[in-house]
């Protein structure tokens, strides 16, 4: 990246974003921040402490004493009180700010598959969505037609430019907080116009920089639940969507009747606490959820899986039409964030409809979940080889 660029930068109301605004600012370029509006919020939520007085180098970027609003607990992202502590890191800075009202795209591309996927037996993966379809798709496009070089956030990933000429999402320097498993959606083309500030940074690094420059949230907490359920509880938000709980029966492999349960929306497989069923010799867990509203359940090694299915498949590193997917890709998928990579090879489905992947792992996975993100990772330069949604069977055509 050489030379001065017009970069607008998705500022979410946390530190990373802010940080990564402070740092293309100080490189030189016009940086501009933005905050896309996903959701509407009813009720206001208090401040947070403010910070040390005094603390922070001289030149910094606003006053400690500025309070930031943050939820107590309740740690999601992009409320209103969000927004503000964006707006209120730009104008520190001395960068234009700006809204953007995104509910409808939101809405369109993130809560309704969401709560498509829960109806339907899966266990969704909204983050996934809101990354391919809003930041790296609509926010990435508004960008473009505004004229700006490229797109920014605060992102802890990376990105490569490939000796084949493709671009690709990789790990970044902390493995820890290391957001690349939710990327693996990102085209070409956003790829390519692309900043990730903290690809090199660690978290506490980030937070260093921030309360030197004074940085008005520089201790906010980091955002721990999804955005659009802020109190965590998944079953009331389905409900308020209209979301039928599906009430059924707990059975066993042969079909045999276990228990009864009040709803299967929101069960997932794997799943074995607050299930309500007791007076068995083995711990029972979910081992699939089904149409009709009843749940299969049996022993921990029931879950044990070496075959698989990613369907909708976004590729990457590898392009789709190269003949490597049909005599097989090895490569290590990653199955649910922070999960441990696994070792396996991936060949190419041909099916009409969509693009989709076996994946054949070198040993059995406990628990692998439809509708969670499977990941193909090189196993040499651990950049994002293609990516996609679980399923256990074979896609149809």
């Amino acid at each position: 990246m050489t030379g001065s660029m017009r970069v607008l930068c998705a500022m979410s109301g946390g530190v990373d974003s802010a940080v990564s605004a402070f740092l293309l600012k100080q490189q030189g370029h016009e940086v501009i921040g933005a905050n896309m509006r996903f959701w509407e919020y009813k009720e206001p939520l208090p401040l947070s402490p403010p910070l040390d007085k005094g603390r922070g180098a001289e030149g910094g970027v606003g006053s400690c004493e500025t309070p930031v609003l943050v939820k107590n607990k309740l740690t999601s992202c992009c409320s209103p009180e969000d927004m503000a502590d964006a707006e209120r890191s730009a104008r520190g800075m001395g960068i234009p700010f700006y809204a953007l009202k995104m509910e409808a795209d939101f809405r369109v591309n993130v809560i309704d598959p969401f709560v498509a996927d829960y109806e339907n037996g899966l266990t969704p993966n909204p983050c996934v969505h809101c990354n391919t379809y809003i930041k790296f798709g609509e926010f990435y496009e508004k960008a473009t037609a505004l004229g700006f070089d490229q797109i920014a956030t605060g992102h802890y990933a990376d990105i490569v430019h490939l000796p084949n000429g493709r671009y690709a999402v990789a790990p970044a320097a902390d493995r820890k907080k290391d957001q690349s498993y939710y990327l693996y959606g990102m085209s070409q083309e956003s790829l390519a116009r692309t900043i990730f500030p903290l690809a090199k940074m660690i978290k506490d690094e980030a937070r260093r920089i921030a309360e030197a420059n004074n940085i008005p949230v520089a201790r906010k907490p980091d955002s721990q639940e999804i955005c659009f359920i802020p109190d965590n509880d998944h079953k009331a938000f389905l409900k308020r969507e209209g979301v039928s709980m599906r009430p059924g029966y707990f059975r066993d492999r042969l079909g045999a009747i276990l228990g009864k349960h009040e709803g299967s929306v929101g069960l997932t497989i794997g799943q074995r606490k607050g299930l309500g069923v007791a007076g068995f010799a083995e711990a029972q867990f979910v081992l699939e959820i089904l149409s009709n509203g009843d749940v299969i359940l049996g022993p921990r090694e029931e879950l044990e899986r070496r075959t698989f299915y990613i369907r909708d498949v976004v590729f990457q590193g590898v392009a789709e039409d190269d003949r490597a997917w049909s005599e097989g890709v090895p490569c290590n998928v990653q199955i649910r964030y922070n999960g441990q990579p696994l070792a396996a090879v991936a060949y190419k489905v041909e099916t009409p409809l969509m693009a989709s992947l076996r994946i054949e792992l070198d040993t059995p996975a406990w628990a692998v979940t439809p509708g969670q993100a499977g990941v193909l990772y090189d196993r040499d330069g651990g950049f994002i080889l293609a990516g996609g949604k679980i399923r256990l069977v074979p896609p149809e055509d």
